[in-house]
């Protein structure tokens, strides 16, 4: 018998289940490597990013209602993500095991690679064969179809390197020397210090979703004790930058900064022991902390460099900062898949343990003390107590027993009636709150721009709470609302003329809205109490605007068929902005200082400020607001006519406004 014959003669071998799973794994390599060049990954990661983040943004507003608000998306991607990646894995495993039985004979002949085994036999062409890979003791040959035979080298022995020689002629492949795959080394005692820079090495890697990274880490109690604190330091380090440097530390924000350890080595065990291993937590463990580290790095950088961007950029920064959340939840998975070296049937253990132990009780954690505290001021806080006692010092004086029914009187004497035939807008805007003064600055612009914009002047009213102004506006309380009511009542057209009433102040979840003015204590305004006091007055159109918290809660009560109603949100959200430095509340300025300052349709205007309040939201990270509207069939027709009317006087005082010489 020839060389030739012998080594063509079929070979029985047998293969474990490790090696098969090396088979995948190489496999998978291999399609990663024909993806492309390595910066491509980098920018397909930060694509991914983005369209993540861009996701969430875009659908948050619309899903805010289900379970999780803008998480429950998230969640859904990343599930998705990770099913499909399983099936592929499982994909490619099943057809690896059906070429692939325990034990199979192999031969060489000089058209084609045989293999048999107890179930079926094929014949492999030589033009079928794509590389051939050696990984230790294994020999891979991979085929154009993205199959791979595994043939252990050892049960080919003494005749190994003939028989390698012999396969390299017959195929015209050389076989190629690949690296063996990545396994966490234990960590030296010794040599802490190295370990620890190797550990932080490998998150970095772990994060791009390196397979190579996991041969990097070093485990050990010790490491992984290291890596804890290293990260505990760099929280602490983020929020003192995020605080300001004037700031003093807070041991009760431990809690806070801690709260993840122990749900981290749960999911880290819960893993390994959907692997049947408990050997497998501590490897776990340590690659999670490792790409967790990186993450939080990353993290802060992006706050404190988003907060020195334009305001125009506020929405491409959330797209980013949510976006890099998803990949770190899916970059967790994937390293504490491969730190446990999960089976494809196993991985699925993986992803219920991120998600499910490490990612979900966060959601639902609301304690976000920060570990570091504005440093109190005795000397600045007893000079906020007295400007504040100042602040309200006019309030309490006898004198405004007597002013105040004089100024309402005055305000309302300046009423003039509606004019026959000209369908007119009366307005009365009342900000509640008397503690913020950013109610106070809204009424006042907007009663400025309806008596400018809107023709209303002389035909408008402020009632106001707010310590500055006890002396010069009057206050707003249901007595002094319902004496303006009847009043303008008196003086409109019935049958042509629109009330706007604008309430802007803080709301609660019962629906009442905040008129609040210490020392007083004014009755309670409910959208029951306004209905029956418009009613009272008898103003048959009305377009009511209100601005507060929970304030979606007002459009049952109020809507009909000769009512506008708006609120700044749903019946059980907040909405946003309501500061004491602020000018306008979201709502506020999205309505009447952009949308009403372009255009005179109250519906057109709302859809333009529903549509900015949910982009500003999403971009500064607030649950949406979701603004409400209820339009009757038969005011609608009065307020046209009343849009149609100022847009003709708009468009003749533009034409005047141009023919002027310059």
């Amino acid at each position: 018998m020839t060389d030739t014959d012998a080594l063509s003669t079929p070979v029985t071998l047998d293969t474990t289940v490790e090696q098969r799973m090396a088979g995948v794994r190489a496999a998978g390599r291999r399609l990663q490597r024909r993806g492309g060049r390595p910066w491509r990954g980098f920018f397909a990661t930060l694509a991914l990013w983005m369209v993540v983040g861009a996701l969430i943004g875009f659908f948050g507003a619309q899903i805010e209602a289900l379970p999780g608000g803008q998480w429950f998306p998230l969640a859904v991607i990343v599930l998705a993500a990770v099913v499909l990646m399983q099936r592929t894995q499982r994909r490619l495993a099943r057809r690896v095991a059906a070429h692939q039985p325990d034990r199979f004979q192999i031969a060489l002949t000089d058209d084609a690679l045989l293999i048999a085994h107890d179930e079926a036999s094929s014949r492999v062409q030589w033009r079928s064969i794509d590389a051939l890979e050696r990984i230790g003791d294994l020999l891979l040959i991979h085929l154009r179809s993205f199959e791979v035979l595994i043939v252990p080298l050892a049960g080919l022995a003494p005749d190994a390197d003939a028989w390698l020689a012999r396969l390299e002629s017959l195929s015209g492949r050389r076989v190629t020397v690949g690296a063996l795959p990545p396994v966490p080394e234990a960590a030296e005692p010794a040599q802490p210090w190295r370990d620890l820079a190797s550990n932080l090495a490998a998150g970095a890697g772990l994060l791009l979703v390196r397979a190579r990274a996991t041969a990097r880490l070093k485990v050990s109690a010790a490491q992984l004790v290291w890596l804890l604190l290293v990260d505990l330091l760099l929280i602490a380090f983020g929020n003192w930058l995020l605080v300001g440097t004037d700031s003093e530390f807070n041991r009760f924000g431990m809690a806070s900064a801690v709260f993840w350890v122990p749900l981290l080595l749960l999911a880290a065990w819960a893993s390994a022991r959907a692997a049947d291993d408990d050997g497998k937590t501590l490897p776990g463990a340590v690659a999670l902390v490792a790409v967790g580290i990186v993450g939080t790095v990353i993290q802060y950088a992006a706050i404190l460099g988003f907060q020195r961007l334009d305001e125009s950029f506020a929405m491409a920064s959330a797209y980013l900062y949510w976006g890099f959340i998803g990949w770190l939840i899916i970059a967790s998975i994937v390293a504490l898949a491969r730190a446990q070296q999960l089976l494809p049937e196993q991985r699925m253990g993986a992803v219920l343990a991120v998600l499910g132990l490490l990612i979900a009780p966060q959601w639902l954690f609301k304690d976000d003390s920060s570990l570091w505290l504005p440093r109190y001021d005795e000397t600045a806080a007893a000079a906020q107590r007295d400007a504040t006692q100042d602040r309200y010092a006019a309030v309490t004086q006898e004198t405004i027993l007597y002013t105040q029914p004089a100024l309402l009187d005055d305000g309302l004497a300046g009423i003039a009636p509606g004019r026959p035939g000209v369908p007119e807008l009366f307005v009365l805007s009342v900000g509640g709150h008397g503690n913020q003064d950013v109610f106070l600055r809204e009424v006042r612009a907007v009663d400025t721009l309806f008596r400018e914009r809107f023709d209303a002047a002389g035909r408008s009213l402020v009632l106001v709470n707010n310590p500055a102004t006890v002396d010069t506006l009057p206050m707003a309380s249901v007595t002094a609302l319902a004496r303006s009511l009847k009043v303008f009542g008196q003086r409109m057209n019935a049958d042509e003329d629109v009330l706007v009433v604008f309430l802007t102040s803080h709301g609660s979840e019962e629906h009442r809205f905040d008129l609040s003015l210490w020392p007083f204590r004014f009755d309670e305004l409910t959208p029951e109490v306004l209905r029956r006091e418009l009613d009272a007055a008898g103003i048959r159109y009305r377009a009511l605007i209100v601005s507060a918290c929970y304030s979606g809660g007002f459009v049952p009560a109020l809507a009909g068929p000769d009512t506008l109603v708006m609120t700044a949100s749903r019946a059980d959200r907040n909405s946003h902005g309501c500061s004491h430095s602020a000018d306008w509340t979201f709502f506020g300025r999205a309505l009447f200082n952009e949308a009403l300052r372009d255009t005179f349709s109250f519906a057109t205007a709302f859809e333009r400020a529903r549509a900015a309040v949910a982009e500003r939201e999403a971009a500064e990270g607030y649950e949406a607001s979701e603004p409400q509207i209820a339009l009757g069939e038969a005011v609608a027709p009065m307020l046209t006519a009343i849009e149609r009317r100022l847009q003709v006087a708009d468009m003749a005082q533009r034409r005047v406004a141009a023919s002027v010489p310059r």
